[in-house]
């Protein structure tokens, strides 16, 4: 099972376009009084150029809502897909820039949330990153509340999001590896206090608003020991996150 769900994630994450994924340029006449050009993708970067109405841009490829083109001088910057999308060909038909979901845009995910390791209460912190439109680098630090033990839990993955323009729900998948910690609160003391972990992952998130969304995970976890046989607790959780 777990061989399956990692062979999945890495067959879809081959198949996804990736942000910066080029295709053929293409020649738009600018019908703004002008448009800006930044020197990166997002309105922090500063205004290296402005161009005027009736100008030609060529548009080399994108990265979320961001587009990198180039003038008819030869300079290059980065515009948002608004600015673009008003944009004409030659012909005077619209410009091909497709609408782009303004919530699937962020860069950064910041969430919380709780659930059950192992049969104990969890609580949990993660930070994500996004490298494309549909997968993130994912960092998770939990901890879980035991009767005899309270374990410790730090994981790094990818999570891919299958259908990042679907804003109420879209299904993911993850495989990452991670280290846990057991402190222990009642003799005798476990054999092993830390070992090296793998995971993978399935679960749903969805938008609440622009930048508020909800998730729920299911996570299987392979913990190496120096045993026999290895640990396979299961995890359950639900969060909320923002993101920006």
């Amino acid at each position: 099972m777990r061989l399956l769900l990692a062979l999945l994630l890495v067959l879809q994450a081959f198949n996804m376009s990736p942000a910066f994924a080029k295709s053929r340029p293409v020649e738009v006449i600018i019908t703004d009084p002008f448009i800006e050009m930044h020197s990166g993708p997002g309105r922090g970067y500063p205004v290296t150029y402005v161009v005027g109405r009736d100008e030609t841009v060529i548009v080399l490829y994108s990265r979320t809502e961001w587009y990198k083109v180039r003038a008819e001088r030869g300079q290059e910057g980065w515009v948002r897909r608004s600015d673009l999308a008003r944009a004409r060909l030659e012909s005077g038909e619209p410009a091909p820039i497709p609408p782009y979901p303004d919530f699937a845009s962020h860069r950064w995910e910041l969430g919380a949330g709780y659930g059950v390791f192992n049969h104990q209460n969890l609580v949990t912190g993660y930070v994500d990153f996004s490298l494309t439109d549909s997968l993130d680098a994912e960092f998770v630090l939990q901890q879980a509340f035991g009767t005899i033990d309270n374990r410790y839990v730090a994981t790094i993955g990818l999570r891919h999001t299958f259908i990042p323009e679907w804003k109420w729900f879209s299904p993911t998948a993850g495989i990452g590896t991670g280290y846990q910690y057991i402190d222990d609160k009642v003799p005798p003391k476990p054999i092993e206090i830390h070992n090296q972990m793998a995971y993978v992952s399935l679960g749903l998130r969805g938008f609440i608003t622009r930048r508020f969304m909800w998730r729920a995970d299911w996570r299987k976890y392979d913990v190496f020991t120096h045993q026999n046989q290895n640990e396979e607790p299961e995890e359950w959780k639900f969060g909320l996150a923002v993101f920006f």
